[in-house]
């Protein structure tokens, strides 16, 4: 069995194309001799008319011409025969032609108005034969007669042979036809293919990066979700590479802060540490660019929200127990995240940690499901985020105020979570307690008890 679609396509037609020319051309050669058998029934059935036409009946006995207008009747073994019999089967008159003629007629009862086609053997070859049952009224009474036209096969023969031989041809170059046309056509059809496997090489070495080419509508659902498939992992990996910067930029800040502090007193201890420094230093890279290469990972199942959330708050409040910050959480217990818990973790992490940051003494936590996306705000009484700043605070490293300590990336990374599920995140103006508001949209639910 051939390995590509193209040749197990060309296979099964080449197979398939015998049988159905086949099929075709017993068809069409019994069509043409029953158009062949109607005709020569016809025909002879004129000639029956012709005899009887000529016909006369005196005394009860039968006179016919001695010529016809028809010369074979007049030829002997011309291959056109006339006889005229009577109810006994006797022969009453046979043509010239039918002299030498030695044919079994058909023997049944004479009914007028009765006809028969058929064939008959003789001393030569088989006969057509078409015979008329007439009913003849004479001064004595009524004669019953039967008028037979036989005929010679060879020219009926000859013409469906020709036909045969005819159709065989045409049949051959129509096969021929066919077989260009389909590998044609299966060439022009699987073009896509190539076209889709080409682009999925340019992918591969790096000069696209994602399939922009125009697909027949059988395949574009699958190039679709291909596209979705690159996209996702594009957005995961770069997410994962912000995630390593942002960890050895975290790294890199103490790492300095314990190479300058080494005390001076024991240049030894001090070459030993700042080695050693290094040395941590080279490992975080390598492992860091390692990690890069091989991440890989899977979303995870429904995660319950508003356990994490309060198990989030609980935690923040202890943290920042000076402040003395109320939080209010209005999350049903229905509420899912459709995702991994890690990422949710991290993302409220960061965001309710800005929110304890910033705000002076109220929190506000909410989730509903709006649009089949589960939706959800957290809002602060601070002093909120300017109109410029709201969509600068959501870049890399970017900070609305200098006078906190933090890497100015907390948001970002939020934002790389959120992008990695398609979702959205927006700053605006509380409009319950006034300070900032964090309107963010992931896939979950939140079910109807």
């Amino acid at each position: 069995m051939p390995r590509s679609l193209a040749g197990r396509f060309f296979l099964a037609s080449i197979l398939l194309l015998p049988v159905l020319l086949g099929v075709s051309a017993y068809m069409l050669d019994l069509a043409f001799r029953r158009s062949l058998l109607s005709g020569e029934t016809e025909r002879l059935r004129a000639h029956a008319y012709l005899l009887l036409a000529a016909a006369e009946l005196e005394g009860g006995e039968l006179w016919m011409p001695d010529e016809f207008q028809e010369p074979r009747l007049n030829q002997i073994d011309s291959g056109l025969y006339g006889i005229i019999s009577s109810s006994e089967e006797a022969a009453l008159w046979r043509s010239p032609s039918a002299r030498l003629l030695r044919a079994r007629l058909p023997k049944s009862p004479i009914v007028p108005g009765q006809t028969y086609f058929g064939t008959v053997p003789s001393n030569q070859d088989p006969l057509f034969i078409y015979s008329h049952d007439v009913a003849w009224e004479t001064e004595t009474g009524e004669q019953l007669l039967r008028v037979s036209v036989l005929h010679h096969q060879q020219t009926l023969e000859a013409e469906q042979a020709a036909y045969r031989h005819q159709l065989w041809r045409w049949l051959g170059l129509l096969a021929v036809l066919i077989t260009i046309a389909q590998a044609l056509i299966l060439r022009w059809g699987l073009r896509p293919l190539k076209g889709l496997a080409h682009d999925l090489r340019l992918i591969e070495s790096g000069a696209e990066a994602q399939l922009k080419g125009r697909y027949p509508s059988e395949i574009q659902a699958v190039t679709d979700n291909l596209n979705q498939v690159l996209g996702s992992e594009r957005t995961q990996r770069e997410r994962y590479r912000h995630t390593m910067d942002d960890l050895a930029h975290s790294l890199k800040t103490p790492l300095s802060v314990i190479q300058s502090t080494v005390g001076s007193n024991n240049p030894e201890a001090v070459q030993l540490v700042a080695e050693q420094v290094e040395r941590m230093r080279q490992i975080v890279d390598h492992q860091l660019r390692r990690a890069v290469i091989h991440h890989g990972g899977l979303p995870g199942k429904a995660v319950p929200l508003a356990p994490l959330v309060k198990r989030l708050v609980t935690t923040l409040e202890k943290v920042y127990r000076d402040k003395g910050v109320s939080a209010e959480i209005d999350i049903a217990e229905t509420c899912s995240f459709a995702g991994d818990e890690r990422d949710l973790l991290e993302l409220l992490g960061n965001l309710l940690d800005n929110a304890f940051k910033y705000c002076r003494s109220k929190l506000l936590i909410l989730a509903e499901e709006k649009a089949g996306e589960l939706r959800l705000r957290v809002e602060d009484d601070g002093p909120g985020v300017p109109a410029d700043m709201r969509q600068t605070i959501l870049e890399r490293g970017a900070r609305a105020d200098t006078a906190t300590a933090g890497q100015g990336i907390g948001l970002a990374v939020a934002v790389d979570i959120i992008s990695s599920y398609r979702g959205s995140i927006a700053v605006n103006a509380g409009d319950l307690l006034g300070g900032a508001a964090f309107d963010i949209s992931l896939p979950g639910t939140c079910q109807h008890e």
